[in-house]
């Protein structure tokens, strides 16, 4: 597998952080946006690029987001209470690197997105960062 624009393009209106490795200036960051630079395809390209992005094994455990801290699951629950979203994610961790989408969970996938997890199993792949090991 390699990492492509389809992997990150659901992240683009979410300021997506990004890794470029070999880069001239080691640890070099930039954000998802439309326009990334005149070298990022290149990087994109060659395999250079890496996103920060959060296990789904984190839907779980408390996160911050904004400076909001909260359990992705329970805040889910709680403004879609009519949706069974603990049962959702529980189905999502149970998958072992087997990652689809059903319509039924489009939401859940966009709310996902938002919050920078990786329902693609790009960090498995040695693709995407694992948020949880940045300082």
């Amino acid at each position: 597998m390699k990492l492509e624009l389809k992997h990150l393009a659901p992240y683009l209106p979410y300021g997506l952080k990004m890794k470029l490795l070999n880069f001239p200036f080691d640890g070099h960051i930039r954000i998802l946006e439309l326009d990334c630079g005149h070298d990022f395809h290149f990087y994109l390209q060659n395999n250079y690029v890496r996103p920060f992005l959060r296990p789904l094994s984190d839907l779980t455990k408390e996160i911050e987001v904004n400076g909001e801290r909260f359990v992705p699951v329970d805040w889910l629950e709680d403004k879609y209470y009519t949706l069974n979203y603990r049962e959702q994610c529980e189905r999502l961790l149970e998958q072992d690197g087997e990652h689809w989408i059903n319509q039924s969970d489009y939401m859940l996938i966009e709310q996902l997105i938002e919050w920078h997890f990786d329902f693609q199993g790009l960090i498995e792949a040695g693709l995407a960062i694992d948020l949880n090991t940045v300082k």
